[in-house]
């Protein structure tokens, strides 16, 4: 019989003495192994959470949504899985989900946050906190977006500024890594591309325009190389307190720096029960000149899995 524990935090492995049909003594699996050395060579490790809340929201420069100060329901789902060895190789993926239903205090309805995105992370170790890292970055949305207008007769009219896939942004880079055990990791890519795909052609003529996102009309893509910088934190404070921040800059060699920060304080009240603070600073040229802030209080019910 072979049993596999955990004994701080390291698996082991310990066993019965084999027998053949109960008469023959075989040898201990255990005396096949010298003594501190570990069978179990990969670790899969995963962790849920769902919460849904209540939030208000408050812009500065907002140019991807209606700038009024309203309330919301919203929904996050957060699910990250890990495979590891023991010295080596880690792969991280982590899907990020976030659904709201807005409430405007002029009676307008729709839908806000709709966010939706996968992070992938592979680390080859080099030494204790040096690594090469593989990285790419995917967030797109689901619902249609609009911007809220008003006419020359002063009705509102509605404008399509996104929808599933439109835009669809990606970057992948490859490069070096500095981590620091139980804060977070920083990676520096050497190499890095972003792709920003427009799948519905609608939102030109919706829009006026002629280039979306960088994305001229008669493309469907736009592919930039550059360099890129992306921090991750990750930190407990007497699991009560939880710190999350995820910081991307992308530089292309003829445009200013895009910046996407998200930066998140949940604050956990009892086993149910969270408060979060979060903040979203987001830059790029090709869409607006002026740098975009929108904070969110929110208090709910969340559900770790």
């Amino acid at each position: 019989m072979l049993v596999a524990v955990t004994v701080g935090g390291s698996p082991r492995v310990f066993s019965q003495v084999g027998l053949w049909f109960d008469t023959i003594p075989l040898l201990p699996l255990a005396g096949l192994v010298p003594g501190e050395r570990e069978l179990v060579r990969y670790r899969f490790t995963q962790e849920a959470e769902y919460s849904m809340a209540f939030s208000g929201f408050f812009f500065l420069n907002w140019q991807r949504e209606k700038s009024a100060r309203h309330l919301a329901l919203q929904q996050k789902f957060r699910y990250q899985a890990v495979l590891e060895d023991n010295r080596h190789f880690r792969i991280v993926n982590l899907y990020t989900h976030g659904l709201g239903l807005q409430l405007f205090f002029d009676s307008l309805t729709r839908f806000h946050i709709d966010e939706n995105s996968l992070d992938t992370r592979i680390e080859l170790r080099l030494f204790r906190s040096l690594s090469i890292n593989f990285i790419s970055n995917l967030s797109t949305r689901i619902f249609n977006g609009y911007d809220y207008l008003s006419d020359t007769l002063g009705r509102l009219v509605r404008i399509l500024n996104s929808s599933f896939l439109t835009p669809l942004l990606c970057t992948f880079s490859a490069g070096a890594g500095w981590s620091w055990p139980g804060f977070g990791i920083i990676s520096l890519g050497i190499g890095s591309v972003k792709l920003t795909y427009i799948r519905d052609k609608s939102v030109y003529d919706a829009r006026g325009v002629t280039v979306y996102y960088g994305v001229p009309r008669e493309r469907a893509y736009l592919l930039e190389y550059g360099l890129s910088l992306h921090l991750v934190v990750d930190k407990n404070f007497r699991n009560r307190v939880r710190w999350m921040c995820d910081l991307l800059l992308f530089k292309n060699m003829n445009n200013p720096v895009d910046m996407t920060l998200k930066n998140l304080v949940d604050i956990r009240i009892n086993k149910y029960l969270k408060t979060s603070i979060q903040t979203r600073l987001f830059y790029e040229e090709k869409l607006s000149r002026n740098l975009q802030v929108e904070n969110i209080i929110s208090l709910g019910f969340t559900l770790c899995l």
